[in-house]
């Protein structure tokens, strides 16, 4: 299958596109999946309806303890929020067997009140609720320790 990026332990794992990236800093030197998403594990198909909303990439790190989904968006934060969320709702039923489950967004430029969108406070509270992870949205590029998520 062309869903798996890398699978390795090197030191930093990547996703980019369209001049935004995201930079998974493995300083415990896990093994560590990146999977593509959307256009890989989820291809629109008889099984995914056409227009279903997905992020970009999946990092699994160690032993599928954390993992983190992201998404590398220009200027439509609420869209990406949007594509977060179907991801998580569409595998609810595995993402529920990780013990931490981190929302990236990697945009062009930050919407103001973003915090107050009821598509933020609803992936938060989500997120935070039922995966025990967080979210964050960072403009163009975002290195991040594996101790830090």
């Amino acid at each position: 299958m062309n869903c798996i990026e890398s699978s390795d332990t090197r030191s930093a794992v990547k996703c980019e596109e369209n001049k935004k990236r995201y930079v998974l800093e493995n300083t415990k030197k896990n093994h560590v999946i990146l999977y593509k998403m959307d256009g890989g594990i989820i291809a629109e198909d008889k099984s995914v309806p056409l227009n279903t909303s997905k992020c970009d990439y999946l990092f699994i790190i160690g032993d599928a303890t954390p993992t983190v989904l992201t998404e590398l968006k220009g200027v439509n934060v609420p869209k990406a929020l949007s594509q977060l969320k179907g991801t998580l709702l569409l595998y609810k039923n595995v993402f529920c067997r990780f013990e931490h489950v981190y929302a990236r967004a990697i945009v062009t430029s930050s919407t103001p009140n973003l915090k107050a969108s009821p598509e933020y406070v609803n992936l938060e509270r989500m997120i935070r609720k039922d995966y025990n992870g967080n979210i964050k949205i960072v403009e163009k590029q975002f290195n991040e320790k594996d101790i830090e998520l």
